[in-house]
């Protein structure tokens, strides 16, 4: 596998991309930490094409209504003002044709410059070319029918190979970024037989080498499979045009024992490498599929848009203790607490005292994520937060997924909550977004997470807040079982969670925060800020980007 050039650049695909939070192109982390793959890109001047979906940003807004519902609202959205630019060729914009079944659907070409070396292509299906039943196959993200999922990923592969083709863009390889983009193995298979005159094994095998894949959940949402006969049908163009019958098409997809294609089989099946996005993802990676060449790559984020710059400047050692240094730790600490309380009441209406200490649960609303372990005991949790000595503010933020019902029920639950028995010590922050994430993550106290063992693959949020002195009260999955969290966070039980959690409250958290020293402040819980920032290059896009190019783009 060459190495890559500008002539050969890094072509990256991902079905989402979070660059900005007016840009409605992102559903949560797995788009939060592409857009940090491409700043981070641009930052080491990485030559790299990105290639996604453009989305219209319709049902991308979360609203609470007063009784606690979710509901979704459509973003309004201008490309052009987002600070999009159509591509042209040769002074004309720029059309892609994909092939649907027996529809010609066309995609106009949008980009963004994210640096020197980086740009980012998005695909538009809403274009005067398509029928008034086609134009909406990308506008909202993740939503729709199977067939319409499959609608979506096919052109973003398919119509992707076709856009860096037609700039005459040569990259020297493909990184597949989570399973969605996988199709465009049926564009590169066809472009080298059409070239090279070679058979479909041949292409297909030289496609393969050309192509490196990273995986970043084992929950079924993220390793999605489809009904093989209704793959047939969309599937049976490209067929013909390679000369195979689709069920040679299908068969790297195919789930052993089903008559079901996974896209995370095909994804695998068409890479020379995998990645894990932790250590112990990886592990479970390598026990779920122990037939393919695994490497571990532990997700990072890119510091600086998520890290406070006062606490960037390199002198918050983790070895260093000294009276001025607290003193100016905890005093950036409480002017970024003061920050985010007043972003939360232009938010919410709803404002509480920055004195308070904080406690964050951030992230995307979804079971495994346990965000229920806060309120299993609603009636111990009130009396932990209304302590009128030590009182505590709880802040939640969390979009569920348009069809989980169940999700949509346990925003509603936690509100009545926050309505009764926790009502003054309790806020649900609507629409989480890049902006209110970086507010959190800055002027939190402590940042919970509570995921389900072995299903949090990685996650991002907690890096995030560590770079910023925010201490970690979590379970040790996906990143966090690679830090020793003694006197720097708390790690919690994962077997008898809800325990542990107001255990660690009542008798580790809510002491130290309040014991204070000469000044007021909590000098054990400054160290403990210290060793957290300490922690942050660790999980920085830096360090992630590095191994990229060290583990899978180099050789």
């Amino acid at each position: 596998m060459p190495a890559f050039s500008t002539q050969h650049p890094i072509a990256f695909f991902c079905a989402e991309f979070g660059i900005q939070s007016n840009l409605p192109i992102y559903a949560g982390g797995l788009g939060v930490l592409a857009g940090d793959i491409l700043k981070e890109s641009a930052r080491q001047k990485i030559p790299m094409v990105a290639v996604g979906l453009l989305y219209r940003g319709e049902g991308a807004v979360q609203t609470i209504t007063a009784e606690g519902q979710q509901v979704e609202q459509d973003m309004p959205f201008d490309p052009l003002s987002a600070g999009l630019e159509h591509v042209y060729v040769d002074e004309m914009p720029l059309f892609i044709k994909v092939h649907l079944t027996e529809v010609e659907i066309w995609v106009r070409c949008w980009k963004k410059k994210i640096g020197e070396t980086v740009t980012l292509y998005l695909l538009d299906t809403d274009t005067d070319q398509n029928p008034l039943n086609e134009r909406g196959i990308a506008h909202a993200l993740y939503a729709g029918t199977e067939e319409e999922l499959i609608k979506q990923q096919l052109l973003l592969g398919i119509g992707g190979v076709k856009l860096l083709h037609q700039l005459g863009v040569h990259p020297s390889l493909y990184h597949v970024n989570e399973g969605r983009p996988a199709f465009l193995h049926w564009q590169l298979i066809r472009r080298y037989m059409d070239e090279h005159g070679v058979s479909y094994e041949e292409a297909s095998e030289w496609a393969r080498h050309k192509t490196v894949y990273t995986n970043h959940t084992l929950v079924e949402a993220g390793n999605q499979s489809y009904t093989t006969e209704l793959l047939k049908v969309y599937g049976k163009y490209y067929a013909d045009k390679m000369g195979i019958t689709v069920e040679r098409l299908l068969e790297p997809g195919i789930e052993p024992g089903t008559d079901r294609f996974s896209i995370t089989r095909y994804a695998l099946n068409t890479s020379a490498k995998a990645s894990a996005v932790s250590q112990l993802h990886y592990q479970f990676c390598q026990q779920r599929w122990p037939e393919y060449n695994w490497s571990a790559i532990t997700n990072g984020v890119f510091l600086p848009f998520w890290q406070d710059e006062r606490f960037s400047s390199g002198g918050l050692s983790a070895d260093t203790t000294t009276t001025f240094l607290a003193e100016a730790i905890w005093k950036t600490h409480l002017d970024c607490k003061k920050q985010l309380m007043e972003y939360v009441r232009g938010r919410t209406g709803y404002s509480y005292d920055p004195q308070r200490l904080v406690i964050c649960w951030s992230r995307r609303m979804a079971g495994y994520k346990q965000v229920d372990a806060l309120f299993s005991d609603i009636s111990r949790l009130a009396k932990i937060v209304r302590n009128e000595k030590h009182p505590l503010q709880i802040l939640i933020a969390g979009k569920a997924h348009v069809s989980d019902v169940v999700a949509k029920q346990t925003i509603e639950r936690v509100i009545r909550f926050m309505q009764n028995e926790l009502n003054g010590h309790a806020l649900f922050v609507p629409n989480l977004d890049m902006d209110l994430d970086q507010m959190l993550a800055r002027g939190s106290d402590v940042w919970l997470n509570t995921p389900e063992y072995g299903k949090e693959a990685s996650g991002t949020s907690g890096m995030k807040a560590i770079s910023n002195g925010v201490l970690q009260c979590t379970v040790a999955d996906g990143w966090a079982a690679e830090v020793d969290w003694t006197n720097v966070g708390w790690q919690l039980d994962h077997q008898s969670l809800a325990e542990s959690l107001y255990s660690t409250l009542e008798n580790e958290i809510v002491p130290l925060y309040f014991t204070r020293q000469e000044g007021d402040i909590p000098q054990v819980w400054v160290e403990r800020m210290q060793r957290s920032i300490g922690l942050a290059e660790k999980f920085s896009a830096t360090r992630m980007m590095n191994e990229y190019k060290e583990k899978f783009y180099n050789g």
